[in-house]
């Protein structure tokens, strides 16, 4: 079996997407995740996109080539308001839900010195993290 180092006792918001579905399950903020769903060769987690709101941990699974690749950030509330981020949404097609979900990310941009700009600092993306779902785009 391999190592998932996602903590199942805490609970998370986001979508796990099965290899044998046609719609991801949705999880809402208070839902708790089934460590099962990651046990078995066949059906897998294909994706997925996780976030805990109290800790502000946010997680994205991939599985590729037989393994998974799965990312563990911390999002500090400053986070949210910083000159450094900025929010993006995106409307979320095929979820089961009534609603219209809009999925949430912060990308963070980084300084660095780029050698076509004669090394002046250029701003460019460092990561986007998933922060949960709304209902509507703001």
């Amino acid at each position: 079996m391999m190592d998932i180092n996602i903590d199942f006792n805490q609970p998370y918001e986001g979508y796990l997407w099965m290899s044998n579905e046609n719609h991801p399950q949705v999880f809402h903020p208070e839902s708790l995740i089934d460590r099962q769903l990651f046990e078995g060769h066949n059906p897998f987690v294909a994706e997925g996109y996780l976030f805990n709101h109290e800790k502000g941990i946010s997680i994205s699974i991939k599985y590729v080539d037989g393994r998974y690749r799965i990312y563990i950030d911390k999002v500090k509330p400053s986070d949210f308001n910083s000159k450094d981020t900025n929010r993006l949404c995106y409307l979320t097609q095929r979820m089961d839900d009534s609603d219209a979900l809009w999925a949430e990310f912060l990308r963070y941009w980084t300084e660095t010195p780029d050698p076509a700009c004669h090394s002046m600092n250029v701003q460019e993306v460092e990561k986007e993290l998933f922060v949960g779902f709304k209902t509507k785009e703001e």
